[in-house]
C-alpha cells in the first residue's frame, strides 16, 4: 500500500468503510482469480515457510495424534473416512508434502486400514483445475487419498468433492488446516480507549484520477486511512463474537486490534459440519498472547501481489475456549510463524495424544524454529562438510529448496567424497526428487540432480534426471549435450550422435557438440 501523505490530490475510492466490507478484499479475490498458479510460481505470494516438508511432517504428527485420540475413545466409524480439509491450498505443495508424511505414519501404525481423504479447497476454479491435472497429485486422487472442492470462506456452504462427486459429510471427526489463510480473508478492526469500543473504518484512495477498480494491480498504489467511530457492544449478530469484544473492552486501553470475523464464521461452519468434533491447525503471522494485544496501532497491510494482514489468534483462542474447546499455542516467542491449534470434542475425548504431538512437533521445536535456523544456515552452506549437508537435508525432510541452495557446495564436496558418501548422496538425490512438487519455478531441480550424478560418474542415473528436466522445462541444448556425454561415456555412441545432431539443428554453432561429434566420427 502507498503512503497516504502524497502531494497530488487523491481519488477517494470509498470512505469510512467497515474493513471487512472494503474494496480491498474484492481486489484480493480478483488477483488470485487472474494470476492462478503464477502467484506462487513467480514467488509473488510468500509460501515457503508453510509449504515445506518439515512443517508438513509436524502437522502430520499432530493430525495422527488426533486420530489416535478418537481411536482410543472408540468413537470412529471405520466404514467412513477421516477428512482433512485444507482451506486455501495455494500451489498444492503443502498438501503433497503432508500426504507423503501422513500416509507414511499411517502405513506403519495399527491404524493403517483407516479410510482417509485429504480435501484441497479454494474459491478459484482456475487454481482447482491446476491441482486436478498436476502429475504429483493425480495418483493420490486415483487412490482415494485426495479430493478437491471449491470453498469460499466468505460464503461457507456445502463442500462438493469433485473427484468423488459427492457432498462431504463428516461421519467422523474433522481436521481443518489453514496456513496463510486467515491473514488473507476479510477482517474487522476495532479500537479500545478508556473503556469504550470504536469501530476502525477505512478510507481508500488512489493517486490517479481514473483508477480501474477491477485491476488488482491497484493494490500497489492504494492509500489507506483509518478513522474511529463509536460502536455498540452488540456489534455482531453472533453473541459469542460480542462476548470477545466486551472482554477486550474491559481489559484493554489505547490499542487497535483486527478481529477475524470471517475466520470465526468459518470455524462455526466446520464445527457444525463435524458435530463439534474438530481440529484446526493454523500457521500464520499473528499474535496469540494477551500481552501482544497492548499498544497496537492501525493494522499494517503487506502487499506482495496480493496482500495480507496479521491474524488475531488470541480472538480465535477466546472463541474456542468460550465454546468449550481447547486452544494450543506456543509458549515461546516466535520469530516468523505462529502455529496454533483449536480443538473441540464430545466431552469424553481428552486429546492427550494431540496435545503431546503439538508440544513435540510444534511448540518445543517446530516449523518456526526450523525456518529461523534455515535463514541462519543458508549463508554458510559453503563451509559445511558433505556429512553435515546430508544431515541437514535429512532434518529438512529432503527439502528441494535447501538442496538447491547446497548444490555449489555439493559439487565441490564430491571431488573428494568417498564411495560410501557418494552412495549416500545419490540416495539423498532420490529422496529429494520424490519429495519435490514442481510448479514451474526458475530453478531446474532435475537438471541440478543430473549434474550432481554426472559429477559422481553416475551416468545412467544422470540420464534419468536430464529426461525429467526436458519433460518439465522443454528442450534445452545444455541438457541434450550432457545427455550425449553420458551416452558417449556409456559407449552408446549412436544415441550420443543422435542427440548431438539434434543440438546442431537447434543451434548450429554449439561448439562443444561439434567437437564431440568430430571426436566420435574420428573414433569410428
Amino acid at each position: 500500500m502507498a503512503d497516504a501523505n502524497v502531494n497530488t490530490m487523491p481519488t477517494i475510492l470509498e470512505r469510512d468503510q467497515r474493513l471487512s466490507k472494503s474494496l480491498l478484499w474484492q481486489l484480493q479475490r480478483r488477483y488470485f482469480e487472474q494470476q492462478g498458479i503464477e502467484a506462487w510460481r513467480q514467488g509473488f505470494v510468500p509460501h515457503y515457510i508453510t509449504s515445506n516438508p518439515f512443517i508438513a511432517k509436524a502437522y502430520a504428527k499432530v493430525v495422527f495424534g488426533f486420530l489416535q485420540d478418537w481411536t482410543d475413545s472408540n468413537a470412529l466409524d471405520s466404514s467412513q473416512p477421516l477428512y482433512v480439509v485444507e482451506l486455501g491450498a495455494g500451489s498444492g505443495r503443502f498438501a503433497y508434502h503432508f500426504l507423503q508424511k501422513f500416509l507414511r505414519l499411517l502405513s506403519r501404525s495399527p491404524l493403517k486400514d483407516m479410510l482417509f481423504t485429504y480435501v484441497m479447497t479454494d474459491f478459484s476454479a482456475r487454481i482447482i483445475d491446476y491441482w486436478r491435472t498436476h502429475p504429483r497429485l493425480q495418483p493420490l486422487a486415483a487412490a482415494g487419498y485426495l479430493d478437491f472442492a471449491r470453498f469460499d470462506a466468505e460464503q461457507p456452504g456445502d463442500i462438493h468433492l469433485l473427484h468423488g462427486d459427492a457432498v462431504l459429510t463428516a461421519a467422523n471427526p474433522l481436521v481443518l488446516l489453514a496456513n496463510y489463510f486467515f491473514d488473507s480473508i476479510p477482517q474487522d478492526c476495532f479500537t479500545f480507549q478508556n473503556g469504550a469500543l470504536f469501530e476502525t473504518l477505512a478510507t481508500l484512495s488512489a493517486p490517479s484520477s481514473d483508477p480501474d477498480l477491477t485491476d488488482p494491480a491497484l493494490l500497489n498504489s492504494i492509500m489507506v486511512d483509518y478513522d474511529q467511530r463509536p460502536a455498540r457492544s452488540d456489534y455482531y449478530v453472533e453473541d459469542e463474537f460480542n462476548t470477545i469484544l466486551h472482554l477486550y473492552q474491559q481489559r484493554l486501553d489505547d490499542t487497535t486490534l483486527l478481529f477475524p470475523c470471517v475466520g470465526l464464521r468459518c470455524l462455526r461452519h466446520f464445527r457444525a459440519l463435524s458435530a463439534n468434533r474438530l481440529l484446526l491447525l493454523s500457521g500464520d503471522k499473528g499474535y496469540s498472547e494477551g500481552a501482544d494485544l497492548l499498544g497496537q496501532g492501525t493494522p499494517h497491510i503487506a502487499v506482495h501481489g496480493s496482500f495480507s494482514m496479521r491474524v488475531n489468534y488470541h480472538a480465535l483462542g477466546e472463541y474456542t475456549r468460550s465454546q468449550g474447546g481447547q486452544f494450543l499455542q506456543m509458549s515461546h516467542l516466535h520469530a516468523h510463524l505462529n502455529v496454533t491449534a483449536c480443538l473441540w470434542g464430545d466431552g469424553q475425548t481428552q486429546y492427550t495424544h494431540t496435545a503431546q504431538a503439538y508440544d513435540d512437533a510444534i511448540a518445543d521445536w517446530g516449523p518456526d524454529d526450523f525456518f529461523t535456523l534455515k535463514k541462519g544456515v543458508e549463508a554458510h552452506y559453503a563451509s559445511l562438510t558433505l556429512d553435515q549437508i546430508l544431515a541437514y537435508l535429512r532434518l529438512s525432510g529432503w527439502d528441494s529448496n535447501i538442496f538447491l541452495g547446497c548444490v555449489p557446495a555439493l559439487l565441490i564436496a564430491i571431488e573428494t567424497a568417498s564411495e560410501r558418501q557418494k552412495i549416500a548422496l545419490f540416495q539423498c538425490a532420490e529422496r529429494v526428487w520424490e519429495t519435490f512438487y514442481p510448479i514451474g519455478e526458475d530453478r531446474d531441480l532435475a537438471f541440478e540432480l543430473a549434474m550432481l550424478c554426472y559429477g559422481m560418474n553416475y551416468f545412467a542415473e544422470a540420464l534419468t534426471y536430464f529426461q525429467h528436466s526436458l519433460e518439465l522445462y522443454g528442450t534445452d541444448t545444455s541438457a541434450l549435450y550432457n545427455m550425449a556425454m553420458c551416452h558417449y561415456t556409456l559407449n552408446d555412441r549412436a544415441t550420443a550422435v543422435q542427440l548431438l545432431e539434434q543440438i546442431l539443428v537447434i543451434e548450429s554453432t554449439f561448439e562443444p557438440a561439434i567437437t564431440l561429434l568430430l571426436k566420435i566420427e574420428g573414433e569410428s
